[in-house]
């Protein structure tokens, strides 16, 4: 009777300490928190046959009789203080404080970079929860012989997909709206990325072409549920199969996680360390091997679990704050928080972070909703920004915050929780995967559909719309001169298929923008070839030197130049290099830094070889001026919804970025003059291409974003297709009097 009394008493403090219940049963339901975690609180954690004993009795609604099977707060056994569920599984408050902790990461540093600048690393706190809930319980499941791969996703689908169909179709709805055909085509792209849970590989394949900034992609967040539920595609089966064979798994997890690790720090190509799932894998696989150990009965003993513990606070906390976005991530820099996380879950609930902080109502309250709030949070920001036409004022962004919150409050109250614990879950989750899959088939016609013209958006916003890169497929094939190895170096190798290539087009990310205008206006016989492009943090920018500075440069430009050479039939070749790449400045908004470079004597030295070799080749060199800089276009530009009151909600008055053309030429006067003295150098066969009359307006003095009607960049400093008409008409008229 003593035994049942205190059982009770602790069930009525657990219920007082977390206003949730389910049915109108005091049992809390498993929950979760963001992305793919799938909230199933770990079972009791161990193999042995008492203990499974033991596990039955707690599955029930009041402890078992027996004080020998009833786990204590102090057991090692258990991680610390646990409530029951009626499907058998121990609730960790304090796991759901983590999400509070990593969730709110996440969304500060979305809304405020400035206030916690490493706040990413909280989407690495979450794989480590993950791993851990998911893998103990699976585990458990093996266990008790009631593990079923059908029963697991069918649990997957019912935890995930409610909440993210419910976000997907509101982003298409808002997009609708509020984007323009090449940016509702875009959009379409990732809701199919993100209903197939692809969205990873959707961006990793983008990076360095043609791509456009994060913070105008309101579904990039996406990446890291595809990651997690491409991991979970293989870990159940993986460990079924070492269940059934010999049960070995924890020397198995430490190989995976080694080699995961390893093979993200050896990865040269930047965006795949971020967002491919094998250079990842490792921190879902941290907290799986912590779930193995902990079933295991390994557990820190009492007097180490607030040292350990705080250990782990810090290691979470730290690096949000030490951290930003220039730093190279995930690699060592992730192990802080994907440790630190593993620390506060394997010292339990019995802590004093466990205690005081973590299992707070308030923190509770925020890792029951922190899944959907992960969702709602990044499309409610990005929409804010595009309709304000840049970023948004702090007051809008908490606005967008707040109003993210209680979406994600009502999603999970009516949407969720409803489906997830609903009665027929056959039929749910049938219904669920049809709706998904519905999901992602309108993402697909809007992609194929190139954005869905004839929209009323279109018709309000007609001056505005830049366009996307037009096709240039039907004038051009795959194929520069270069082996296929070689080849797959270049974000961008083709040639006109008119004809034999008479110019190349030699450059970085700003080739690929320019290139479809130059093949288009190109004139009868004088056909075009492209070698460049920009791929991870190698690109061909035209600066061929060992220095540190330009080294990444070596492995696309020495390539391409070679190719050229090789051709015979190619009589001119431009080069095209961004001043901020060969001038290593990040800053793409204006040239006032250019003038203090301490870089010019190297880059005219690496310009300089370059020239020589294609000179050397018997190529005429053309070196192409770069274009004014200025504010991204998102940032420059007011567009008008459909509906009114976002309108007057979120568009703030921007007078258009612009800036003074002798302000221009005297930032890049330095700049202008190198590139003089190397024609000078080699005479006749080197000339200057400048397209800034073009690009800007003489008679006003001024360079903008829009000329006479049409937009003059498509994303950052890149050219629009108009712009790169513009300047291929002129351009081509220049090579044909050479």
């Amino acid at each position: 009777m003593r035994a049942e009394a205190e059982s009770a008493s602790l069930i009525r403090t657990m219920k007082a300490g977390i206003a949730t219940t389910v049915d109108q049963r005091w049992i809390i339901p498993r929950q979760v928190g963001r992305i793919g975690v799938e909230s199933c609180a770990p079972k009791i954690p161990t193999l042995t046959p008492p203990h499974l004993a033991a596990f039955s009795g707690l599955a029930t609604r009041s402890w078992t009789h027996d004080p020998s099977r009833r786990p204590s707060l102090g057991s090692k056994h258990v991680l610390g203080a646990v409530l029951v569920t009626d499907s058998g599984h121990a609730y960790r408050p304090d796991i759901d404080g983590l999400r509070a902790i990593a969730v709110g990461s996440v969304v500060l540093f979305h809304a405020f970079p400035w206030l916690v600048p490493g706040g990413y690393v909280g989407v690495d706190v979450f794989f480590v929860i993950s791993g851990f809930l998911i893998t103990t319980n699976i585990l458990g499941g093996l266990s008790t012989g009631s593990f079923t791969i059908r029963g697991f996703y069918d649990r997957r689908v019912r935890r995930i997909f409610p909440a993210l169909v419910t976000v997907l179709l509101a982003t298409y709805v808002l997009g609708w709206v509020s984007l323009f055909d090449s940016e509702f085509k875009s959009l379409g792209k990732h809701i199919t990325g993100g209903a197939f849970f692809v969205s990873n590989l959707f961006l990793w394949a983008e990076s360095g072409y043609f791509d456009t900034a994060s913070e105008v992609k309101p579904l990039v967040h996406l990446w890291s549920l595809g990651i997690e539920e491409q991991f979970y595609i293989v870990w159940p089966l993986a460990l079924w199969a070492l269940f059934k064979f010999g049960r070995r798994t924890i020397a198995p997890t430490i190989v995976l996680i080694v080699a995961s690790f390893a093979l993200g720090l050896t990865s040269i190509d930047r965006a795949g360390g971020y967002y491919s799932p094998l250079n990842r894998f490792w921190e879902l696989l941290i907290g799986a091997l912590l779930a193995m150990l902990t079933v295991r009965g390994v557990a820190l003993p009492n007097h180490l679990r607030n040292l350990a513990s705080t250990v782990g606070m810090i290691a979470i906390v730290m690096p949000m704050f030490a951290l930003d976005g220039n730093s190279t991530f995930p690699g060592w820099n992730a192990i802080a928080p994907t440790i630190g996380a593993a620390l506060l879950i394997g010292a339990g609930a019995d802590n004093w972070w466990g205690r005081r902080v973590l299992s707070l109502k308030g923190m509770i309250w925020i890792g029951l909703i922190s899944y959907p709030l992960y969702l709602w949070h990044w499309p409610l920001l990005v929409y804010a920004r595009i309709i304000a036409s840049g970023v948004p004022s702090a007051g809008i962004r908490v606005g967008a915050v707040v109003l993210a919150v209680l979406l994600s409050y009502l999603t999970y109250r009516l949407i969720e929780r409803p489906l997830r614990f609903h009665r027929n879950r056959k039929a749910v989750v049938t219904g669920l995967v049809a709706a998904m899959a519905l999901v992602g088939g309108i993402g697909a016609f809007t992609w194929a559909r190139d954005g869905v013209p004839r929209r009323e958006f279109n018709s309000l916003n007609v001056a505005l719309d830049p366009g996307e890169v037009r096709g240039i497929n039907e004038i051009s094939a795959i194929g520069c001169g270069l082996d296929v190895t070689t080849q797959e170096l270049f974000t961008d190798c083709r040639t006109d298929v008119r004809g034999a290539p008479t110019y190349a087009l030699i450059g970085d990310s700003k080739a690929s923008t320019l290139i479809g205008g130059f093949m288009r206006t190109s004139q009868e016989g004088r056909w075009w070839t492209v070698i460049g492009g920009t791929k991870g943090i190698q690109s061909a920018v035209p600066l061929i030197s060992a220095d540190p500075a330009h080294e990444r440069f070596l492995p696309l430009i020495v390539p391409a130049v070679d190719a050229v050479n090789a051709d015979p039939n190619i009589r001119v070749v431009v080069l095209e290099g961004a001043v901020r790449a060969m001038f290593e400045w990040p800053d793409f908004t204006n040239f006032a830094w250019l003038p203090d470079s301490p870089l010019y004597d190297k880059v005219e030295g690496a310009l300089r070889e370059t020239v020589r070799r294609l000179v050397d080749g018997g190529k005429q060199v053309v070196l192409y001026v770069d274009n004014p800089a200025l504010a991204a276009p998102e940032d420059c530009t007011d567009r008008r919804t459909t509906v009114g009151f976002l309108n007057s909600l979120l568009i703030e008055s921007n007078p258009g970025c612009q800036v003074r053309l002798d302000d221009f030429l005297a930032h890049t006067e330095q700049y202008r003059a190198l590139l003089q003295r190397v024609v000078d150098e080699f005479g006749g066969p080197v000339s200057v291409f400048d397209p800034t009359p073009i690009l800007c307006d003489e008679n006003a003095g001024v360079c903008g974003h829009v000329r006479d009607g049409a937009r003059l960049y498509s994303y950052t400093d890149h050219p629009s297709d108009d712009a790169a008409d513009l300047i291929g008409t002129e351009l081509n008229a220049y090579l044909a009097r050479l």
